[in-house]
């Protein structure tokens, strides 16, 4: 495959990270499918610090039992997560990334763990990468899902969820001829690096077809595939890895779509951001975020 064009270059990522093993799974992602001769990689992580006020009641009530107790645990916490990001820069450096183009950014909880990521996501990145469950399922389950809530505020940039699927290089795009997913493939087409990437356009019809109004729908539809896939050749994509395939779903379109990516072998669903809120469509809960929902152990691309 020839060479990604120099315009690529400047390309940066956001991946929330809290030590967790699907933290490190996003890591993993970045360093098998971004372009690492163009892409500068931001290690986030929010710590939980206690007040000075609560070591001052500490301290005047004598509470030193505890209090030693809790320092213990606090250096336990750092030190783990110091070590989960020393591994994460191993995995991108022996993937390519230059040591410089890593960098760590560890802050005090401010706004609460969705908003401190909604701001940062703000400062200059291409996309914002992240676990789907963080390092402790009974917190998540407490505090609300952090991707859920992030893929309410997050506009304008990707959201990649990373799931725990074994990583092959295969992204299958639910296609609709929107403009929010034209938009998500040009989006797409600048991040993805890997050179044996596998990219499938599936464009599913509802309902039974006769074969006449199958033709008519492949008419349709096949003028913005070929855009579509236009624009990946334009990145640098050949055409052998581009596929496109018309699916029926007889009733749930976002069950079909996650029964083919199982089916073929897809580690990755791109959807657009069309719909995603459940104010948007209450009743229905359109096909993206059912589709969230649905590809758990899958890793799932939110584009705008």
């Amino acid at each position: 495959m020839e060479e990604r064009d120099d315009s690529r270059q400047g390309l940066r990522i956001l991946i929330a990270f809290d030590g967790s093993d699907l933290a490190l799974e996003a890591v993993k992602y970045v360093a098998n499918l971004m372009p690492a001769k163009y892409t500068q990689v931001v290690l986030f992580h929010i710590e939980t610090r206690m007040t000075s006020s609560f070591w001052q009641v500490e301290h005047d009530m004598d509470f030193r039992f505890s209090g030693g107790n809790i320092r213990a645990c606090i250096a336990a916490q750092h030190k783990r997560i110091n070590a989960a990001m020393e591994k994460a820069q191993s995995i991108l450096t022996e993937a390519g990334f230059d040591p410089d183009s890593i960098s760590k950014k560890i802050q005090a909880k401010n706004l609460g763990i969705v908003n401190d990521i909604f701001r940062e996501s703000h400062e200059g990145y291409h996309a914002v990468v992240l676990g789907r469950k963080g390092e402790s399922k009974i917190k998540d389950m407490l505090l609300g899902s952090v991707p859920n809530k992030l893929l309410k505020k997050i506009q304008g940039i990707p959201m990649i969820i990373v799931g725990g699927a074994v990583r092959q290089n295969r992204i299958l795009v639910s296609f609709d001829g929107s403009k929010e997913v034209m938009r998500a493939v040009r989006s797409m087409s600048a991040l993805i690096g890997a050179s044996d990437c596998k990219i499938a356009f599936y464009h599913v019809l509802q309902g039974k077809r006769s074969p006449v109004e199958e033709d008519d729908a492949r008419k349709q539809i096949e003028p913005l595939i070929n855009k579509a896939k236009e624009c990946l050749v334009d990145a640098g994509f050949s055409f052998n890895q581009i596929s496109f395939e018309m699916i029926d779903a007889p009733q749930d379109l976002s069950t079909r779509i996650v029964e083919k990516a199982n089916q073929d072998g897809y580690d990755t669903i791109v959807i657009g951001r069309r719909g995603l809120s459940v104010y948007q469509d209450f009743v229905s809960r359109r096909v993206g975020e059912k589709i969230f929902q649905q590809a758990q152990h899958l890793t799932v691309w939110v584009l705008s």
